[in-house]
């Protein structure tokens, strides 16, 4: 069983993804603003070296980091992390990601980057199945993720894998 799991990532909608004026928004140098992955305190700064919050070191930059590229948004999670998949906001801090696919279980997958720097994905008994490359996972099985690879939820949603 993964440990608990809180917002510990952020998502950014399509829109929003890339910021700078043609986007109504100031340059930014990375796509996806960051969180502290204890506290889910904004951080001030990517490179930031501790949380101004909770004081707890904060992975620095060359730390891998697993993104997924939905046509609704992007995902990133860190080392360390679980984020559950699925249109329920009560276990899915990224519902909104899947909320207008009616085939995507409340809670689809996990996915999660183990401290050696390996994303994985497990299928938490969805309805309509996760696949990895087109390849169905059975229930409860963890499949690694390599980056390129395609997952898909259910028929209508894939996301690109970015390590």
């Amino acid at each position: 069983m993964p440990p608990p799991h809180g917002r510990e990532q952020t998502l950014l909608p399509p829109d929003q993804q890339h910021g700078g004026p043609q986007h109504g928004g100031p340059p930014r140098s990375d796509s996806t603003a960051m969180m502290c992955p204890y506290c889910e305190a904004v951080l001030p700064s990517p490179g930031a070296a501790q949380c101004d919050q909770c004081l707890r070191p904060l992975p620095q930059q060359g730390t891998p980091v697993l993104r997924v590229l939905f046509p609704t948004g992007e995902l990133k999670v860190s080392v360390g992390q679980h984020l559950v998949l699925g249109r329920d906001a009560g276990q899915s801090p990224v519902a909104s990601t899947f909320t207008q696919y009616d085939n995507v279980s409340r809670r689809h997958s996990t996915v999660w980057l183990d401290p050696s720097g390996t994303a994985w994905v497990r299928d938490e008994g969805s309805t309509n199945g996760t696949f990895v490359n087109g390849e169905r996972l059975p229930r409860g099985v963890e499949a690694p993720l390599k980056n390129g690879d395609q997952l898909r939820l259910a028929a209508d949603v894939t996301g690109n894998v970015q390590l």
